[in-house]
C-alpha cells in the first residue's frame, strides 16, 4: 500500500471519513498503534479492512463528544471483521498484550461488525468492552 510505512494499510485508508477532510489525515494516525495493527495483521494471516482510524472534530461521532475520543487523538482503529475471524483477531490482540483498549461490536449485520482497537493511555476507562 505503497503512500505510507505500514505494508497492508494506506493512510487513504486511515484517513477521516468526514467529507470534508483528504486522505492527508491519515497522517495523523499513531506510528505505535499502525505498527501494532500491521503485527496484528501479520500475525492473523489474512486480510482486514480498517473501518474508520483517524476522525477529525468535525467527523459526526467525534462532534457529539464532549472531550476528544481516541480515534480523534489517531490513537484507535475499528477493524471491519465478523465470525471466525473476530475470534481470531480478537485472541491476537489479546495475546499481543499491547492494546489498552478493545471495543467488540459483533450484533447484526455482518458486513457492519468490528473490532475497535486502540492504544490510549488515558486512566479511568475499560479496557474491554462491547458496543
Amino acid at each position: 500500500m505503497s503512500d505510507s510505512p505500514w505494508k497492508n494499510f494506506s493512510f487513504k485508508e486511515l484517513a477521516c471519513k468526514c467529507g470534508s477532510c483528504d486522505e492527508s489525515s491519515g497522517r495523523h494516525i499513531s506510528p505505535e498503534l499502525m505498527g501494532k495493527v500491521q503485527e496484528l495483521r501479520e500475525k492473523c494471516g489474512f486480510p482486514f479492512a480498517i473501518s474508520s482510524a483517524y476522525r477529525c472534530s468535525n467527523h459526526p461521532t467525534e462532534a457529539r463528544k464532549s472531550q476528544p475520543g481516541t480515534h480523534a487523538k489517531g490513537l484507535a482503529v475499528d477493524i471491519l471483521v465478523s465470525g471466525k475471524q473476530a475470534h481470531r483477531v480478537l485472541k491476537k490482540a489479546m495475546a499481543m498484550g499491547c492494546f489498552t483498549g478493545i471495543g467488540i461490536s459483533q450484533k447484526g449485520d455482518h458486513g457492519r461488525r468490528f473490532i475497535h482497537l486502540d492504544v490510549s493511555r488515558a486512566e479511568n476507562r475499560p479496557w474491554v468492552w462491547s458496543y
